[in-house]
């Protein structure tokens, strides 16, 4: 038999991780096959409150609910998410406008350029806390553009890739994870019927312990390999361009004016939350006038303007519509009566180990969650109505059951393999994923164990 009529060595096919709206799609699916199996029941709920009355849980008649009754509520879940949508389609724009205007990389490089001549033990904690502290306040996928910045400092240094993205990334990311104004926690909030922006003191002590183990987790590594090479998990260190330096960038009131931009609307909605008892609306208008500030402030044309505006709500389309579908597996649990007979189930095993415990099982299996469905906004009320009853019937603090979502949802961002934004991150500094992971798995297990050790602490004392 000659080479050409063999038959052809059949190829591998290689597993890839569905995409998160198909993840969702068969969670509807998954839940609408629960109506039909688990018993249904539900909680008496204190009219006054709203809080559901523990060991109040009765069984009530079967209703369940068919595929085809959950796809006549898609349109209903995304109409009923209208507010929460028109916030991530304002924050999106507003916070691609002031990066577009080129003033937070003017802020970056300028921070670069100042601290060059210091040693790593100044440097590298400065910008982490930085990256940190844009992340906290004003965390977007877009921030991951900044390993750029990341890989040119790690040559001015003599450091490695991972450096790089330790520096510019797990920093933002881990800001992100606790920040007490980012979408994702006033998403949370504003579900469980909390105040936004309210409980910042302790919010504010989470992540200024998690910043600060991100400092020195950074910093060790940095000096460990500037000290000895060989202990660099990439493999080499970065040597500087001789035919190129850091150039002294320019830093202005035009800079300064853009980047309060993106703090601003937050501080004076966070006073007035607080004070006045606004709302999102409110955090919306003042996002807009931001906008038009940076607008008048570089002399963008109007045009461009509404342009960069647009392009990027138009990135947060996507995330949108999954809040949507989303909303619909909560629809299905609540119409076919079984949303409180898993919340009972939750009750019967976690709260065996107090409420305390409860915080740490809520924390754990959204970090779980998050490792198939990284999208945070999308779980919002997919999981929130869920641990409700649960917090509720075991009286855990709904504060306490916001952070224990928040945390989970974001101390994983950065290993989950279905992570649009740790693809980018990785692409642009040429690290691959097997390397990292060495590298960071020992964080999150730190982060694991502080989180965990927060939430118990915070359930302990009765924050709310």
């Amino acid at each position: 038999m000659s080479a050409n009529t063999q038959a052809a060595p059949k190829q591998k096919r290689s597993f890839s991780v569905p995409h998160v709206l198909v993840l969702i799609i068969f969670l509807i699916l998954v839940c609408c096959a629960l109506t039909y199996i688990l018993p249904a029941g539900l909680y008496e709920v204190d009219s006054a409150t709203g809080y559901i009355v523990p060991n109040s849980y009765h069984n009530v008649a079967r209703t369940p609910v068919s595929p085809w009754s959950a796809l006549l509520e898609v349109t209903t879940g995304i109409a009923s998410q209208g507010t929460i949508i028109a916030l991530l389609l304002i924050m999106g724009g507003t916070i691609s406008v002031i990066i577009e205007s080129g003033a937070v990389g003017s802020v970056i490089n300028y921070s670069v350029y100042k601290l060059q001549d210091k040693s790593i033990k100044v440097l590298v904690p400065a910008v982490v806390v930085l990256m940190s502290v844009i992340g906290g306040l004003a965390g977007q996928d877009s921030l991951v553009a900044f390993v750029a910045v990341g890989i040119l400092l790690v040559k001015q240094l003599k450091l490695d890739r991972i450096a790089a993205l330790s520096i510019f990334y797990l920093s933002y990311l881990t800001g992100q994870a606790a920040g007490p104004t980012i979408a994702i926690i006033l998403m949370a909030q504003e579900t469980a019927g909390l105040q936004p922006v309210s409980g910042l003191g302790a919010r504010l002590v989470v992540w200024v312990t998690l910043t600060l183990t991100c400092v020195l987790y950074t910093t060790h590594y940095c000096l460990k390999i500037s000290r000895d090479p060989s202990k660099s998990l990439f493999g080499s260190l970065e040597a500087p361009d001789e035919s190129s330096s850091l150039e002294a960038p320019k830093l202005g009131f035009k800079e300064i004016a853009t980047v309060s931009c993106m703090f601003v609307p937050f501080a004076v909605y966070a006073y007035g939350a607080a004070t006045l008892g606004w709302g999102f609306s409110n955090l919306m208008a003042f996002a807009l006038l931001a906008v038009l500030a940076v607008g008048l402030v570089n002399r963008i044309n109007p045009s461009r303007l509404a342009a960069m505006f647009v392009g990027g709500a138009s990135t947060m389309g996507g995330i949108c519509l999954m809040i949507g579908f989303a909303k619909v597996i909560g629809t299905v649990l609540t119409d076919g009566n079984i949303l409180h007979t898993i919340a009972y189930g939750a009750v019967n095993v976690i709260g065996q180990l107090g409420s305390a415990a409860t915080a740490a099982g809520i924390f754990i299996f959204t970090t779980l969650f998050n490792l198939l469905i990284p999208s945070g906004p999308a779980k919002v009320p997919m999981l929130i109505p869920l641990f409700l009853p649960v917090a509720d019937a075991l009286g855990m603090s709904r504060q306490v059951l916001c952070l224990a979502f928040q945390l989970g949802d974001g101390l994983t961002n950065y290993i989950t393999p279905v992570s649009s934004v740790l693809a980018a991150a990785l692409a642009m500094s040429g690290v691959n994923y097997g390397k990292w992971l060495r590298y960071v798995l020992p964080y999150v297990c730190i982060t694991f164990v502080i989180s965990v050790a927060a939430l118990t602490f915070l359930q302990s004392i009765g924050w709310s």
